[in-house]
């Protein structure tokens, strides 16, 4: 049974132990997440220059949308303030700031009806987030920017989550992704030819789930949950943000949930900072690490 716990205080040890046998937990009153959300906002105002964010890709061509798509994904992600207010945000859910790193968040932009689902816009197929590298203590949240709805949120498998799913992520080197095929995004405007780890195998889900909030509104999970992006059909574009941690006693002590299909190799460690400092994550640290565990 998988359980859904709403603005629960609880401590971040006893949360990360309830996320790693699969539980979520929805906070809406998280002020640095708030804050991250509207430092959000006003980026998406200034890409946008005046236009309707959510509708603005009514009055472009994809190309326009693109030129500003990927510089204000840029600046979000990079951007010293937006990484001030994910140590704030960490911080306002009880993590421990010495022992807790985040990996540079990234903004999401999924317009609606086909529009754009490529490159920048890329609605990810089914995943978990350990496909791409990630370590298996990843926590995820995902925030929306402006209210969702069902048809533009992602969809939670939550009966795989400990149920194997024969996948590309073999293929898979974070490496590689980050040298040749990250930097290719906006060249992938029609069709995404990148080599995302997709599922190998078609899959029927009963225990689907989508949670729709509203802008601020935190939804946690663990990296082990096999998710997608729901396809848009809302009429307006999405705009939401993941933000991501890991406990560094967890990886070096091997906590976290079982890894049941990933076969990626090389590993994202290398681009968390330390909430407390933005120190980088020193990956000479995990040497002594199983490959297994990260």
């Amino acid at each position: 049974m998988i359980t859904i716990y709403l603005n629960r205080r609880i401590s971040d040890g006893g949360r990360r132990e309830s996320l790693y046998r699969g539980d979520f937990f929805l906070y809406t009153d998280i002020e640095g997440a708030d804050a991250l959300a509207d430092h959000a906002k006003a980026l998406i105002a200034d890409a946008f220059d005046g236009l309707d964010p959510e509708r603005a890709q009514y009055s472009m061509d994809v190309e326009e949308f693109i030129s500003r798509v990927e510089p204000l994904k840029r600046e979000f992600t990079n951007g010293h303030r937006t990484k001030e207010l994910c140590q704030r945000f960490a911080t306002d859910l009880g993590v421990d700031p010495e022992r807790t790193y985040f990996d540079i968040p990234r903004l999401r932009v999924i317009p609606s009806d086909q529009f754009l689902t490529a490159g920048v816009s890329y609605n990810y197929k089914a995943h978990r987030d350990m496909w791409y590298g990630h370590p298996q203590q990843l926590v995820n949240y995902w925030t929306p920017v402006f209210p969702v709805v069902g048809d533009n949120v992602m969809s939670m498998f939550t009966d795989y989550f400990d149920v194997p799913v024969k996948n590309a992520s073999n293929a898979y080197d974070y490496d590689e992704w980050v040298a040749t095929h990250r930097p290719a995004a906006a060249s992938n405007t029609t069709a995404d030819t990148r080599p995302h780890p997709v599922p190998l195998e078609d899959f029927e889900s009963r225990g689907e789930i989508r949670i729709a909030g509203g802008a601020g509104d935190v939804f946690i999970f663990s990296s082990n949950h096999l998710h997608a992006s729901t396809p848009n059909t809302s009429g307006v574009t999405r705009f939401s943000y993941d933000l991501r941690t890991i406990n560094i006693d967890d990886v070096l002590q091997g906590k976290g949930p079982r890894n049941v299909d990933s076969g990626a190799t090389g590993s994202t460690l290398g681009d968390f900072l330390r909430v407390s400092d933005l120190a980088p994550l020193e990956i000479e640290e995990f040497v002594r690490v199983p490959a297994a565990m990260v």
